[in-house]
């Protein structure tokens, strides 16, 4: 799945809304050993597709993008809720193939785990797409991803500036198992050792979950009491670490001495509206419609037989109280003016 590399920027739909994505295209263009003749319509297919989980506000955001892009184009997208769990996923998965769709996507928990059911739809000559996470082994037709180590040096530059460039800040991490966390943690950690020397990082493995992330967060303040800033790998588990830093009197609002700085990532609509009311300070953006209309683009491609990216990555975007009423945020989309 490797060739050139060429930049542009990707501009998609949700209903009459325009969701704003920066893409970087890699791999040129490709159509599947199953492609079809010339004026073929995606009318008609069947395409099963194995969600990350449906507890996360982003990955909903996702999948309802996907499911009304499909519907437009007539597919018969059958959606799959993989609860965040990676060995569910991997049933799932072979389960999936097993009902012989046109096409099978698949955003995983672990890449590597996954590939049994990716190895599995290649020998049942079953186009397969990828969201996020790619596997190790296995042919996929397609993948869309986001920056996640440009994300994770972007919340360290953001962090660092909000605490003055010293002091002890608290990451806290998605799972161990997903590429995703580990590129975040990755470009966090790696830009904050480059050029904040004087930052110290407590990493707390919390996998992705907020109450996982209000327990450790409530041990850390209580063995640190001077931790001076977060960042979250996700903004679901910053509800857990708001609750942590008022279960121990620290939830200080902005401009006030004491006052903890928390920086997320997703830019959901409840990060979004924490930002406005001072309990988040801010959140690295990525888009789930861009990614989600990104893929389908391909998947309906392949169905027509044309051609269609073999790469495309969705670059982070700072969201601060500056910019967070911006109509553009997908976090806002459906918000009342």
């Amino acid at each position: 799945m490797k060739g050139f590399r060429s930049t542009r920027r990707a501009m998609l739909k949700q209903g009459a809304a325009l969701a704003v994505g920066t893409a970087l295209l890699a791999g040129g263009v490709a159509s599947s050993g199953a492609a079809l003749a010339a004026g073929q319509t995606a009318k008609g297919k069947s395409v099963q597709y194995v969600t990350f989980g449906l507890q996360f506000e982003y990955q909903v955001a996702m999948v309802d993008g996907i499911r009304k892009k499909a519907k437009d184009a007539g597919i018969n997208l059958q959606m799959i809720d993989g609860k965040g769990d990676p060995n569910l996923q991997v049933t799932q998965a072979l389960d999936a193939v097993s009902k012989k769709p046109d096409a099978l996507l698949i955003d995983p928990v672990d890449a590597k785990l996954i590939t049994a059911g990716v190895k599995r739809a290649n020998e049942n000559n079953i186009p397969v797409f990828m969201m996020e996470n790619p596997p190790p082994e296995g042919k996929y037709e397609a993948l869309v991803e986001f920056d996640n180590a440009a994300a994770g040096a972007m919340g360290a530059d953001v962090l660092a500036k909000m605490v003055d460039y010293k002091g002890t800040v608290i990451e806290v991490r998605g799972s161990v198992g997903s590429e995703q966390a580990q590129a975040r943690h990755t470009g966090f950690m790696d830009r904050m050792k480059a050029k904040y020397p004087n930052i110290q990082v407590k990493s707390l493995n919390t996998e992705w979950i907020a109450d996982n992330a209000y327990k450790m967060v409530l041990d850390a303040m209580s063995q640190n009491p001077d931790i001076k800033g977060v960042f979250s790998h996700n903004d679901e588990m910053v509800r857990g670490v708001v609750s942590a830093l008022r279960q121990t009197g620290k939830l200080v609002p902005p401009g006030k001495p004491g006052h903890i700085y928390i920086v997320g990532l997703d830019g959901t609509p409840l990060a979004l509206s924490r930002i406005r009311g001072g309990t988040q300070d801010a959140s690295i953006g990525q888009d789930p419609i861009a990614m989600g209309g990104n893929i389908l683009d391909a998947v309906i491609a392949d169905f027509e037989g044309k051609p269609f990216p073999k790469s495309t990555s969705i670059e982070p975007v700072l969201i601060t109280k500056a910019n967070v009423d911006d109509p553009k945020l997908w976090g806002n989309f459906g918000k009342k003016k």
